[in-house]
């Protein structure tokens, strides 16, 4: 996995390429994290993200709710189908800001 970070007019956007699994989580958890602290409203694409485990879940979930408290707002962009579908068994369509 790799992330490549780009703003742009203010907006913060987190480009992931590759999958998100128990070996890339807490990278990807660092990353979300280090997004949360320095952006109010930040954009993570998905568009390369081929794979996304619990372990990924997790960290999404986490910044979600950091965001929440603190008035911000994590989008997810480019979902593909099989990690959308992955989004909706676990019910994360809810809980997250899917463009």
């Amino acid at each position: 996995m790799q992330i490549t970070r780009h703003e742009d007019c203010g907006v913060l956007t987190l480009f992931v390429d590759g999958i998100i699994d128990s070996a890339t989580a807490p990278a990807f958890e660092a990353e979300l994290e280090s997004a949360c602290n320095k952006s109010k409203n930040f954009v993570v694409d998905f568009g390369r993200v081929d794979f996304i485990s619990s372990a990924g879940l997790r960290g999404l979930l986490i910044s979600q709710k950091k965001m929440m408290t603190t008035g911000g707002k994590m989008t997810i962009a480019h979902v593909n189908d099989e990690v959308r579908e992955v989004f909706e068994l676990t019910g994360f369509v809810s809980v997250l800001n899917i463009a």
